[in-house]
């Protein structure tokens, strides 16, 4: 049995009062002005020994135990061989910085490779009704703030579509270049205008492929804007759009769990539209949809 001085707190006042601890092996007990209460050992909870700072002991009513000398209460306390090996990791600066290092490493790995083979798995396994949807409403978030109906001509956007669906089918003809891949599938291809995002072309989840006007008239020849087409087609095929949302939430989840901003998790899902706009796809992804347009346009 061991007895230690404490500054007691009955939990519904801020002043403390002078108090003692008393630890035997199955119960705790408080003793002190007005107070005199005992708990299961198993059901009292210990602040973490971190350095020489004091430590606190909270009680299942929700008063509390602040003990200034917390070698003291470590002493007496049987801490689990965890608890013992992170406070001497945390007692030494050296061992304490090589755990920092060990933990940003970790991170990095986890979100260098772990994240982008996950996002992939998940990505492969997400229902086909769900991505539609998912593309469906990123495009109409899109057209409310980003883009405007398109002006171009409807001979026009329907000879381009002809021309997209010509390629498409050329691809589909050999499963996309005798990569063993299935094919694509429909893809619907949106016309837009926007001054905003100018000239260019990306692919949404669910097949959605959008192209802007500025795009069109940048262009000198049809085959040019097949050319860009095709490299999103190649997006699309693997799938980039879904695993770079699902890479960039994750990674979000991520930092929001080591930081402890949960709450800032809470606008993900409605923030989907600008990530998958401005998502950069990585080196990796982008050599991959190059060698498909390549394929693509050499047949």
């Amino acid at each position: 049995m061991s007895v230690i001085a404490c500054t007691y707190f009955d939990g519904k006042r801020s002043l403390g009062h002078p108090a003692s601890v008393i630890i035997s092996h199955h119960a705790i007990q408080i003793v002190g002005h007005d107070v005199a209460q005992s708990f299961a050992t198993r059901r009292v909870r210990l602040s973490e020994p971190i350095g020489t700072t004091p430590r606190w002991i909270y009680f299942p009513d929700g008063s509390t135990c602040w003990v200034p000398e917390s070698g003291s209460l470590t002493r007496f306390v049987r801490d689990s061989r965890l608890d013992r090996l992170v406070h001497q990791w945390e007692s030494r600066p050296a061992l304490a910085a090589l755990a920092l290092a060990l933990v940003v490493a970790l991170v990095w790995a986890l979100i260098q490779f772990g994240v982008p083979a996950g996002a992939r798995i998940v990505a492969e396994r997400i229902p086909e009704s769900a991505e539609t949807r998912l593309g469906v409403e990123t495009l109409a978030g899109l057209d409310k703030q980003w883009m405007q109906p398109s002006k171009l001509s409807r001979a026009r956007q329907t000879a381009l579509r002809a021309k997209f669906d010509k390629m498409m089918r050329a691809g589909d003809a050999d499963k996309n270049g005798g990569s063993g891949k299935q094919n694509i599938g429909p893809v619907v291809l949106e016309f837009r205008a926007s001054k905003i995002i100018g000239p260019n072309a990306f692919a949404l989840p669910g097949n959605i492929m959008v192209m802007t006007d500025e795009l069109v008239a940048l262009a000198k020849h049809d085959n040019e804007i097949l050319g860009v087409l095709a490299h999103e087609l190649g997006h699309v095929r693997e799938r980039h759009a879904m695993r770079g949302l699902l890479e960039s939430s994750a990674v979000a989840l991520l930092i929001a769990g080591i930081t402890g901003d949960i709450a800032s998790t809470a606008s993900l899902a409605a923030s989907a539209p600008v990530l998958l706009l401005q998502t950069k796809f990585s080196r990796n992804n982008e050599i991959e949809a190059d060698q498909y347009a390549i394929a693509l346009m050499q047949k």
